[in-house]
Parts: C-alpha cells; sequence; structure tokens
C-alpha cells in the first residue's frame, strides 16, 4: 500500500480580487487580494461528471457575496450573494504550456453600475442558479468594497498537480 501520496492527483486554486479606479496616470488597483480557494464536494463531483462525459455544463459562471463563513466542502455557492452578480466570466483559458485553466470576470465601473460593500466571498459556478448552486470552488477573503467609480475585477487561476 502506498501511504506517501505521490500518486493522489489534487487541483489547487487561487484567487485574486482586484478593485481599480481611474487614476490620474490610468488605472490604479486600489485594492487587492489573493486568496486560496477550496475545490468543493460538488465541484469534485463535476469535474469527474465533465471527464467522462456525463456532465456537459462548463464552469464559466463567477458570483460574488458577503459572508465571511470560511469555506467548507459541502457548500455550492456563495452564502450571501450580492444581488445581480452572477457573471458569465470573459476570459475563460488554458494557459499555455502549463495545467493551469484561467477564469476573469469584470464588474464595470460607471453610472448605474453595481455598488457593494463588505465583498468576502466568492465561487466559480457551472450554471446560473439561485438560490441553489453548483459551484466548483469557493473563497473567503478580507472584505473589498465597490463603488460606481470603481472596476472589480476577478482572476481564478486553477492546476492540476
Amino acid at each position: 500500500m502506498n501511504t506517501d501520496n505521490s500518486d493522489e492527483v489534487s487541483a489547487q486554486g487561487i484567487y485574486t480580487i482586484e478593485v481599480i479606479r481611474d487614476g490620474k496616470n490610468g488605472p490604479e488597483v486600489i485594492q487587492r487580494r489573493v486568496a486560496p480557494n477550496l475545490v468543493v464536494n460538488t465541484g469534485k463531483r463535476q469535474l469527474w461528471r465533465n471527464a467522462t462525459g456525463l456532465q456537459t455544463k462548463l464552469f464559466k459562471f463567477m458570483r460574488i457575496g458577503t459572508s465571511a463563513a470560511a469555506a467548507a466542502s459541502g457548500q455550492t455557492n456563495v452564502l450571501s450573494p450580492v444581488t445581480g452578480t452572477l457573471r458569465t466570466v470573459s476570459d475563460f483559458t488554458l494557459l499555455s504550456g502549463t495545467r493551469t485553466f484561467q477564469w476573469v470576470v469584470s464588474y464595470q465601473s460607471g453610472a448605474g453600475t453595481k455598488s457593494a460593500t463588505n465583498i468576502r466571498e466568492v465561487v466559480v459556478m457551472n450554471q446560473r442558479t439561485s438560490p441553489g448552486g453548483s459551484a466548483l470552488s469557493r473563497s473567503v477573503f478580507t472584505a473589498v468594497s465597490k463603488t460606481q467609480a470603481d472596476k472589480l475585477k476577478i482572476t481564478y487561476r486553477c492546476r492540476i498537480t
């Protein structure tokens, strides 16, 4: 029996959350959080379903929320969603020459755009569902706030090792 776990495959990811505002010399990052994720049980199951052709829904949506509760493997969505933030990612790609996949979503700035305070959680999902979910991963981080003057950009990178 192999006990060194050298044959185990794992998926590890990290979220980068940036609040960006137009500055004197162009866009400036005014808040940045880098947070590890937890690939939740539903996400693991759906990845295997995708790999075997039993599931065709791609993980191409993100949602943000305000709960500071720690990520747990049984979670399937953000715990306290910010209304209107379930978005299709704008960039969905396998980074060249790597085993790393990247998702990017942006919540734009300007009149009539979303404002939210105490944003603390984010998920990647494979379908537009509310309030239920189908999250791949969930992450919790130190709060950021977005005003109409700010762009909120979230990048998620997940690597298979």
